[in-house]
């Protein structure tokens, strides 16, 4: 009679784990195949193959992944980001940034001006299919500007967030366009 119910526990037991296994929100306790199922699921792009930047390297693009920064880890965009940009947004500001490009790596300097101030600010984002994500901090750093500028087709426009020190929001949209760099 022991042996009836320890073979049914054992196999109760291997069903339970082959079953939850294959529920799609199994997390798993091990390190190297929580990376390996990430790494699995993470979604591949297809596109220019030609790799000129470090995102290339597989161990970079490992270490990116593994600091929850993927965004920094896709292919190499086709677009061209370096330049000097003008954004302007519906609440009147305009954001004016020289902007440079590793990769899918966005980042730069510049101004952020309303009708009463002018003040530096500092730009990083990336590119992810066919927006650029900015967040735009200026130099007073009481409010972050969030940015998305689609990036298929001229004039270029967007949408914005602005959250401020005090936890309010403000929303809008943008306009923006790009001057190459020499």
């Amino acid at each position: 009679m022991k042996t009836i119910f320890m073979l049914l526990f054992v196999l109760s037991c291997l069903f339970s784990a082959a079953g939850a296994q294959s529920n799609p929100h199994y997390m798993t306790t091990d390190p190297a195949l929580s990376e390996m199922l990430t790494s699995i699921n993470m979604p591949r792009h297809t596109g220019n193959a030609s790799f000129a930047t470090v995102s290339a390297d597989p161990a970079i693009r490992e270490m990116l992944i593994s600091m929850d920064m993927p965004r920094y880890a896709g292919n190499v965009p086709v677009e061209i980001i370096s330049g000097s940009w003008q954004i302007g947004l519906s609440e009147g500001e305009n954001i004016h940034l020289t902007l440079q490009q590793s990769g899918s790596a966005i980042f730069g300097k510049g101004t952020i001006s309303t009708s009463t101030l002018s003040q530096e600010a500092f730009a990083s984002g990336s590119i992810s299919g066919s927006s650029l994500n900015l967040e735009v901090l200026p130099e007073n750093a009481t409010e972050l500007y969030a940015i998305s500028i689609d990036i298929t087709r001229l004039p270029y426009k967007g949408t914005y967030v602005v959250f401020l020190a005090d936890s309010s929001l403000q929303t809008g949209t943008i306009t923006a366009s790009m001057n190459a760099s020499a």
